[in-house]
């Protein structure tokens, strides 16, 4: 299987100075990343999704590329391909926010994923909410939304 990275079209794309959180997105499923995206999209939160990707190896190329603040992740099968992402972003990218989204709701996945680098860990099903929470406190709803 080809390996599917979405990039931005430069118009789309945020710019270097601006203040907005940069998002990355990484899902193997196109039609979970289009729905997250309208997450950030229709949240108000002072963020933006400045790419995605569907393989770790495009994760951590995007991050670096659009040097994003946050990555949000959904944990891929099997588990230790998405340990083993986790841990490259956060070694990587040492300030980078990683919020992981699994199907896997087992405390020992949970731990072993945090104790990875992720910085929280969300069990499917999950609300808009619920992952705008697990943000970085300056792009939080309750910090940015739009008047």
């Amino acid at each position: 299987m080809t390996a599917q990275t979405d990039t931005l079209a430069p118009t789309d794309e945020v710019a270097p100075d601006e203040t907005r959180m940069r998002v990355v997105l990484v899902d193997a499923k196109p039609d979970r990343r289009s729905v997250m995206r309208q997450v950030f999209e229709h949240s108000g939160v002072d963020a933006a999704v400045v790419a995605e990707a569907d393989t770790g190896a495009d994760a951590v190329a995007m991050v670096e590329e659009h040097r994003a603040q946050v990555a949000v992740v959904e944990l891929p099968s099997p588990l230790a391909d998405g340990l083993a992402m986790v841990a490259d972003l956060r070694a990587r990218l040492p300030e980078l926010a990683i919020v992981v989204i699994s199907f896997a709701g087992d405390a020992a996945i949970k731990d072993a994923v945090l104790a990875g680098g992720a910085d929280a860990y969300l069990v499917k099903p999950v609300s808009a909410r619920e992952v705008l929470a697990a943000l970085p406190v300056s792009a939080s709803p309750e910090n940015h939304l739009n008047a």
